[in-house]
């Protein structure tokens, strides 16, 4: 029985031993581990610099035309003849539709000769008179009557100038609504037609804004239709009154648009450049996590380490204010000095603290108007 218990003493020891060597092990390895720091992240990153930019005032403006009408009939007529095809350029008084004028040029010609026979009466009137033969009134009477079948035979002249539908300006056609052997009634739309070069952008500004703009100031617009393409144009017209109910008064500017890439109806970003310049502060807009509870941005500091010959920087978070945005760039109000080392590409893979090596070898877009072509 003594033999029994001192063998279960010595296992006991044993397996004690085993145990504790096995929780020390483990808590060297634990506070090893604890004490091994992680790699560094590969990031790309730039220092903060200031750039001179001139202030502008945005808007969302919309197109029009300098001219435009649905081409309609004067008169009635049926269709006898149309010289236009949809979406053609026209010149100012080019023929559209002719109506049918038979008829209209069967009554010109009575009305012909019943001129001729007034004036015969008015003549003959005259020479009586002249030699005491009738009286002034028969004379006055036979020039009315002449006067009369004169205006009777213009009148059905213009009715029959009238019934050949003419371009009322140079432009584009739209759609043609109208077909050979119609009966077209007076008003009904025959095409659309619209005078592109130039063209008027319209939009409204703030009251507060009414000292910054004038007549013959310039204007850039883009439109969604034509990404990457700037179209410039002058102010050449502003409203003399604010609305009562928006406090915003209205601009116009003219465009040029000799390719037709601007049609009425559509709507652009329209910037006015103002003439006052001022020196901000710019990162390219990559480097900024934008977030509900703020905008944020990462700096890198030498932590004094080096690894592999190129230095360790340590990453810390900070809350910015970010500005207007132009092109690549974009303009940090708060939270920013000039020289702050900060990551442009990257940062979702740090946290506060992180340790960083830089690699520029791949760098994001920092241009202020990237790809703008003139129009």
């Amino acid at each position: 029985m003594k033999r029994i218990l001192i063998a279960i003493l010595v296992a006991g020891v044993i397996f004690g031993g085993v145990f504790a060597y096995k929780y020390y092990v483990g808590l060297k390895t634990k506070e090893a581990l604890s004490q091994r720091k992680p790699p560094p992240v590969s990031v790309a990153a730039s220092k903060a610099d200031t750039a001179i930019w001139q202030p502008s005032l945005s808007a969302v403006g919309s197109f029009h035309a300098v001219q435009g009408v649905q081409v309609t009939g004067e008169v009635a007529g049926l269709v006898t003849e149309i010289t236009f095809e949809s979406g053609q350029r026209v010149q100012s008084g080019e023929p559209l539709v002719k109506l049918d004028t038979q008829a209209d040029r069967d009554t010109l010609e009575s009305l012909l000769a019943a001129r001729e026979l007034a004036q015969i009466q008015f003549e003959r009137m005259q020479t009586l008179v002249e030699r005491n033969m009738a009286p002034q009134s028969d004379l006055d009477e036979a020039r009315a009557k002449y006067k009369q079948a004169r205006a009777e035979v213009a009148r059905q002249r213009t009715l029959i100038e009238k019934k050949t539908i003419k371009a009322p300006f140079s432009g584009v056609l739209g759609i043609r609504q109208v077909d050979l052997g119609q009966y077209l009634a007076p008003g009904t739309p025959i095409a659309r037609l619209q005078s592109l070069d130039p063209i008027y952008v319209r939009f409204s500004l703030p009251q507060q804004n009414l000292r910054d703009v004038e007549l013959e100031q310039a204007v850039q617009v883009s439109v969604d239709s034509w990404p990457g393409t700037s179209f410039n144009g002058t102010i050449t017209a502003i409203e003399p009154i604010v609305g009562e109910q928006t406090r915003n008064f209205r601009i116009q500017a003219t465009l040029d648009n000799p390719k037709g890439k601007l049609k009425p109806g559509m709507f652009g970003q329209v910037a006015i450049q103002l003439p006052t310049r001022e020196e901000v502060i710019t990162l390219p807009q990559t480097a900024i996590n934008y977030n509900p509870y703020g905008d944020v941005i990462f700096i890198l500091e030498k932590s004094g380490e080096e690894m592999q010959g190129q230095p360790v920087y340590t990453a810390s978070r900070r809350f910015v204010t970010t500005g207007e945005k132009r092109g690549d760039q974009v303009a940090i109000l708060q939270g920013l000095k000039p020289g702050d080392y900060v990551v442009t590409v990257g940062q979702h893979k740090l946290r506060e603290g992180a340790r960083v090596l830089v690699n520029n070898s791949v760098k994001p877009d920092i241009q202020a108007n990237p790809e703008v072509t003139d129009t």
